[in-house]
């Protein structure tokens, strides 16, 4: 039984392009639980579409196979070429074929059926985070106004009557433990504060910290390394959960090395 709670309300919008109305209220559930509240069901490309034009929702989830004139994969290319926006493809068709059309599109990840809420949890997470990352360093003018991305340097965490500051650059990990989340900083400073872990994101740039497990978050730019169970910042090893994990490196530019 997965732990996400609805422990704050999300503003990003997400339209579900879904042509069976089981799965699309599946996800729309999903997304309620997890804070998603504004969200919208389409369940061909041309009502998506006009979703999209009247909306302008922030993240897409988008079933390669709709019935109509066009399936997931062309209304795909439609978004990325004329809107601009990102979308997730969900799937029950993994064939080369398939998967080669698809990645021509530019998506910024994939659901596999059948899924479970962790799975659609850490696709949307790591696509908004890629999409908030993309936009600061483009230069977005939406992404300077945007209040979740924000444009000074740290965070501010009241102790004993003081705001003591926390530069991001220094913030390493944050765990959660029930209803306390402690905050790990590089100079061996810790803060636990009663919030739960997705309040306290909330307040951090989502182009710099990433949620690895149910009960982590790690700075992204501190991470040394990462396997199948874990990731490294350093000799310090944090665990990360097997739908985070595929989310996470499925968007790294990665290499063999022999």
């Amino acid at each position: 039984m997965s732990s996400i709670t609805n422990d704050y309300v999300n503003t990003s919008k997400i339209l579900i392009v879904e042509d069976e109305p089981f799965i699309a209220e599946n996800l729309q559930e999903m997304l309620s639980i997890f804070g998603y509240d504004e969200t919208e069901i389409a369940n061909s490309a041309n009502q998506a579409i006009k979703s999209i034009k009247t909306s302008r929702p922030d993240l897409v989830l988008l079933d390669v196979k709709i019935k109509g004139d066009q399936d997931g994969i062309e209304l795909g290319g439609i978004i990325q070429e004329q809107y601009k926006l990102p979308f997730v493809y969900i799937t029950s068709y993994s064939d080369k074929e398939t998967v080669n059309r698809a990645k021509h599109t530019q998506p910024l990840g994939f659901i596999v059926k059948p899924f479970t809420k962790d799975d659609v949890y850490a696709a949307i997470e790591v696509a908004l985070f890629n999409k908030n990352r993309i936009a600061v360093s483009n230069g977005s003018p939406q992404a300077v106004l945007n209040p979740t991305t924000y444009n000074n340097d740290s965070i501010y965490v009241k102790k004993k009557g003081l705001l003591e500051k926390v530069k991001y650059d220094e913030l390493l990990w944050i765990e959660a433990d029930g209803n306390h989340i402690t905050m790990n900083v590089s100079d061996g400073r810790t803060y636990t504060v009663r919030k739960s872990l997705k309040e306290i994101t909330d307040k951090l740039p989502k182009d710099r910290f990433l949620r690895v497990h149910k009960s982590f978050v790690v700075q992204v730019d501190v991470v040394t390394a990462i396997d199948t169970s874990h990731v490294h910042l350093g000799e310090k090893k944090i665990p990360i959960g097997r739908s985070y994990y595929n989310a996470f490196t499925a968007t790294l530019n990665t290499i063999s090395a022999s």
